[in-house]
């Protein structure tokens, strides 16, 4: 890892503080929609192609971006789509249309993908043992940032206005930048390295055809995450709705909820690595199922629906920290590629959720929302028993990746 006095634990909460700020910009204008909508004099429907734009350039990024990790050194690439995200947000800030400013967004999703290069870059430099923990702390930083970006946007644009609030994310990515430079001193092994882009994504289409596992996982994660969104993208409307009545600024501070379970899925990891990613994984799946089902006669106690939601929102993280160090342990010359793969899987499955959740939730409120979603988790969990039947050597495997050959 280098010959300064970082060691591996500072050097992965500075991962996850980069990890966490550059996920936090992709559910930015969710929280901004009504500012938007208001400044522009659009309705809030036309600002959501806003939202809408960010999630179609992050697939967009994931797909041709991500696989250059297996090519380019992690630290060259990170630093230069962190500059250009900072960029991107700036423009974005001073565009004068909602067209232009979808525009602008998109282009904020195609490089907001850096820790979609950390999570396997982490992964190949962990110690020994520690690669479930450390999968597991970087995705829970994911969702420190998702909900803590939410919880900052919604305290913020009162205040500044939402030109502001998304000049001051740029700022919050620009000082990311040495944490990265710093953390990632060494140069890595790369296989891809010499190879042409092209051939770089023509191998990673191949890995869904030569890696089962990381099929299941991308496919269980799908639904996983597809659940999760459900919940989420319909969350405002009930909250802000007929049973409780809330301001969307108190809306937004129910993501506290997601923020604990984001703090809680970073001590997680260490039980992928002693019980092995897919029984970890069986184990929340009836987790998740059980708090899915209760979602359909808790919704009208906050308190109740709020440890539901709670447990939702853990369950699918650390359901994600095992399927996601299960793929990459399964393709170590190819992380970024299975990565790669496993991420547009799993963003597909949060497509569906995100646009299934408020049509469900008009439709029969959140007991429909929840009913959709104990159908995702029981068709995962039948992927995690094919899942669990036709591995060699089922459990033996802890998704630890072996130590990195630094030169």
């Amino acid at each position: 890892m280098g010959t300064d006095s970082w060691t591996w634990r500072t050097r992965l909460f500075s991962l996850a503080v980069v990890s966490a700020v550059s996920v936090s910009v992709l559910y930015l204008p969710q929280s901004l929609l009504t500012g938007i909508a208001s400044s522009l004099g659009v309705e809030p429907v036309a600002a959501g192609i806003v939202a809408t734009m960010v999630q179609v350039g992050y697939a967009v990024g994931i797909f041709f971006l991500v696989p250059l990790g297996d090519r380019v050194q992690p630290r060259r690439q990170i630093t230069v789509q962190a500059s250009l995200l900072a960029a991107a947000l700036l423009l974005s800030a001073i565009l004068p249309t909602v067209v232009c400013i979808a525009v602008g967004f998109f282009v904020v999703g195609l490089v907001a993908n850096i820790a979609q290069l950390i999570i396997p870059t982490a992964a190949k430099l962990s110690p020994a043992g520690q690669g479930g923990a450390t999968t597991s702390t970087l995705v829970g930083a994911l969702l420190v940032g998702v909900f803590g970006g939410r919880i900052l946007a919604s305290l913020l644009i009162d205040a500044i206005g939402w030109r502001w609030v998304v000049a001051v994310f740029a700022l919050l990515v620009l000082a990311a930048v040495p944490l990265v430079r710093r953390s990632l001193t060494a140069d890595l092994h790369l296989s891809g390295a010499g190879r042409s882009h092209a051939s770089l994504l023509a191998s990673t289409l191949r890995l869904a055809r030569t890696s089962p596992v990381l099929v299941q996982s991308a496919v269980m994660q799908f639904f996983v995450f597809g659940t999760f969104n459900l919940f989420w993208s319909s969350m405002v409307l009930h909250l802000t709705g007929g049973n409780y009545g809330w301001s969307v600024l108190g809306a937004g501070l129910f993501s506290l909820v997601g923020l604990a379970a984001g703090f809680a899925t970073t001590q997680g990891g260490r039980f992928i690595d002693r019980f092995g990613p897919l029984r970890f994984a069986g184990v929340l799946f009836v987790v998740l199922l059980a708090a899915t089902a209760s979602a359909i006669v808790d919704s009208d106690s906050i308190w109740l629906f709020g440890a539901t939601i709670f447990v939702v929102t853990l369950a699918n993280q650390l359901i994600q920290s095992a399927n996601q160090s299960r793929a990459l342990a399964a393709n170590p010359g190819a992380t970024a590629g299975a990565n790669t793969l496993f991420m547009v899987g799993m963003f597909l499955g949060g497509a569906a959720g995100a646009t299934v959740g408020p049509l469900a939730f008009t439709a029969g409120g959140v007991p429909l929302v929840a009913t959709v979603g104990v159908g995702f988790v029981t068709v995962a969990a039948l992927v995690w028993a094919l899942a669990w039947f036709t591995a060699p050597g089922r459990v033996t495997s802890t998704g630890s990746l072996p130590l990195p050959q630094n030169p």
